[in-house]
């Protein structure tokens, strides 16, 4: 027992160690890039001029259908650190998000593995990687074609900063069109109408509480009302009604990204991710979503700051290319975890759902046959059988009696 015992700690900890070393790397990287961004965006030529540009107009999506524009009244540097302020209260968010992340990291050797994914911050790498090997088997190994996008090849020095502000841009922007704000309606008449009787005996506070926590939190909205959680059951905390909801968002998303330059195959991977995020909203809150889209847009895309940042600093490429491989190597380890833990699953329920066959009949032992009656005789002390009525050896009669 106790050599058992050492092997499953040691395993545990050979596994883990890497694991949290390898989330660690690519969250520092993550807070990197903000400061990054602020570097290329105000402390280059290009970016300086981009900076005092004003946006033709600035749209704005809402329930997937709605959308409009701002007019061009700030310029784009104004939006640009408005842009990074909303990321990096997100991560903050995500620091803190159901566990903090030192919490889970202090825990991660003598908890379960899934312990780790009650912060947000620890799992948004995992769920990142494994999202990007998806991409890479669709459009890469599948050849699935994705097109352009709406950024094309120009001559013009300052296209680079101006794409890299669009990809900036794009991320919240369309998590509320597509993630917040109908996701987030919709849990709050959801909700509402299923817990009427608690809504009506609870006080005007308590409603303004759960109205505003219902699409930046939802599951904290779930445990305020009364209503099964994602933390507490996991998946079986989603209602079917939730489930329909994040299909139609996720469809809807894809279905946005066909035209503008993009290929029908683009919507492949885009309602893929946008599947993902809207679990993670419904997990961890609003600003998981939202991260991880800045992940595809602002963190690695070819339009992205590391990427602009190689042609600023070469001496970057090194960390740069230590963070693809890191992603790569996650990737193909969550999947693998992902694989091995759906297994076991599978084959619990499998086995619940067996029938045992029934125990065999239970025989009855067979009558033994009485021991042999040995007779003596009386006189002589000769073994006699049963059936002799006289002694053979000295003629003694015998009894009538065993």
């Amino acid at each position: 027992m106790v050599a058992r015992y050492d092997v499953n700690t040691v395993s545990k900890i050979l596994f883990t160690t890497p694991l949290i070393v390898l989330v660690l790397f690519l969250v520092s990287s993550y807070f990197l890039s903000l400061p990054l961004g602020l570097a290329l965006f105000f402390f280059t030529p290009s970016g300086i001029e981009v900076s005092r540009l004003y946006p033709l107009r600035l749209p704005i999506e809402l329930f997937m259908v709605v959308d409009f524009s701002i007019p061009p009244i700030i310029n784009a540097g104004l939006v640009f650190l408005f842009l990074l302020g909303v990321y990096a209260l997100c991560f903050v968010g995500a620091w803190i998000s159901r566990e903090s992340l030192h919490s889970v990291i202090r825990k991660g050797f003598s908890h379960p593995f899934s312990q780790f994914f009650n912060n947000n911050l620890f799992a948004m790498p995992i769920i990142t990687s494994m999202l990007f090997i998806v991409f890479i088997i669709i459009h890469v190994f599948l050849k699935v074609p994705t097109g352009s996008g709406p950024f094309e090849p120009s001559e013009d020095p300052l296209q680079p900063f101006k794409d890299f502000f669009w990809v900036a841009y794009s991320p919240l922007v369309e998590e509320i069109g597509f993630r917040i704000s109908p996701i987030g309606i919709f849990l709050i008449a959801y909700l509402f109408v299923m817990r009427k009787e608690r809504v009506a005996t609870s006080s005007g506070k308590q409603i303004l509480k759960a109205l505003c926590l219902v699409p930046l939190y939802p599951d904290k909205a779930k445990e305020l009302l009364g209503v099964r959680t994602v933390r507490e059951f996991g998946f079986k905390g989603i209602s079917w009604a939730e489930w329909i909801m994040i299909a139609i968002t996720s469809v809807a998303f894809g279905l946005a990204h066909i035209g503008g330059g993009w290929e029908a195959g683009k919507s492949i991977s885009t309602t893929i991710n946008a599947v993902a995020f809207g679990l993670a909203y419904l997990f961890y809150g609003a600003q998981a979503p939202i991260l991880l889209h800045w992940f595809f847009n602002y963190y690695i895309s070819g339009y992205g700051a590391y990427a602009l940042a190689l042609n600023f600093y070469p001496i970057a490429s090194p960390f740069v290319l230590s963070m693809d491989l890191t992603i790569l190597t996650l990737g193909i380890v969550g999947w693998s975890m992902f694989t091995v833990m759906f297994s076991i699953w599978v084959y619990g329920r499998w086995k619940r759902g067996v029938t045992p066959l029934p125990p065999p009949p239970m025989q009855l032992p067979s009558p033994t046959p009485p021991p042999p009656i040995i007779r003596f005789c009386r006189r002589c002390g000769r073994v006699l059988s049963e059936d002799m009525k006289f002694c053979p050896h000295c003629g003694q009669a015998l009894e009538e009696k065993n």
